[in-house]
């Protein structure tokens, strides 16, 4: 791509190009039939799959008639086009083999059982993230502006840092639901704003796999720190009153519960007296004595 940017449309490569482009179409029929195979498979995946192929081979093929018409800013815009359903894609098989190896850890028993991520910790993660982003707008402007371009190995270089970013950010989004889901089966309110984020984070994920690292991306980090933060006050607030709680009852002065002892092996002495020399009584005063331990028995 970065080469047609550059090429003049008399230059005899454009034949080369175009053979290119079409070379790119034939090998990409194995992919093709594979994801559709797999696609009956899985429901869930298969109108994304469907609309993403389809979307990709209008593209191309528009591409090659520009190309052939020596229309180079046209055969950009579609082969960018291309590359940005080949992207989701790729992040959609991603995030659908990550959830299918976690149901096929629960069936088995294998499941991660470590010390579950906070709130706290997600946030770090994501403010990393953000730092890591900023670093590669930085870079990819740098090399834009340089007279020669991004040379082959800068663009790849760049290609899989933004790869790892990716796969950074929808490692923290699923441990943000994981931790929101656990927390609401155990009677808890949940992560504050988890979905929210979790939208923020996802609509992240797409714009680093399409190379679109712009203000507005970094805005979004901004929010979703601010939200962050405001998700880990609420989980201290709550780990406090659990602490508050937990401590209710046991708080009491040394001397009071030494008298509370005292006084309850008075009362034990005294109750054990009076049922061991029973005067002789009639009727009704028996009733009433028994009347009166069976009350004491209840306390």
């Amino acid at each position: 791509m970065e080469a047609l940017r550059s090429m003049a449309p008399s230059d005899p490569n454009y034949v080369t190009q175009a053979q290119t482009q079409k070379n790119i179409k034939d090998n990409l029929k194995t992919a093709e039939d594979s994801l559709f195979s797999l696609s009956k498979r899985i429901p869930q995946i298969q109108s994304t799959v469907n609309r993403e192929i389809t979307a990709i081979n209008t593209q191309i093929d528009n591409a090659l008639e520009n190309l052939g018409e020596r229309r180079t800013a046209e055969a950009n815009r579609n082969q960018q086009y291309a590359m940005t359903s080949m992207n989701n894609l790729a992040l959609m098989l991603s995030d659908a083999l990550s959830q299918l190896q976690d149901k096929m850890s629960q069936k088995s028993g294998k499941g991660k059982k470590g010390k579950q991520m906070s709130v706290k910790q997600l946030r770090q993660m994501q403010e990393k993230l953000s730092q890591n982003m900023q670093k590669a707008r930085e870079q990819m402007q740098k090399d834009g502006n340089s007279p020669k371009g991004q040379s082959q190995q800068q663009r790849g270089q760049i290609s899989e840092q933004l790869a790892k970013m990716a796969r950074e950010q929808q490692m923290i989004r699923q441990q943000l639901q994981q931790l929101d889901n656990d927390e609401s089966k155990n009677g808890g309110a949940g992560v504050k704003d988890a979905d929210k984020i979790s939208q923020q984070m996802e609509q992240i994920e797409k714009d680093i796999v399409n190379r679109k690292i712009t203000d507005e991306a970094l805005n979004r980090q901004k929010e979703i720190h601010t939200r962050l933060l405001e998700a880990e006050k609420a989980e201290q607030e709550r780990e406090q009153d659990k602490q508050r709680e937990s401590h209710v009852g046991k708080d009491m002065p040394p001397g009071y519960v030494k008298a509370l002892q005292d006084y309850q092996k008075i009362k034990g002495k005294q109750t054990e007296q009076i049922r061991t020399v029973p005067p002789a009584l009639n009727l009704y005063y028996k009733q009433k004595i028994k009347s009166y331990f069976d009350q004491l028995n209840a306390k």
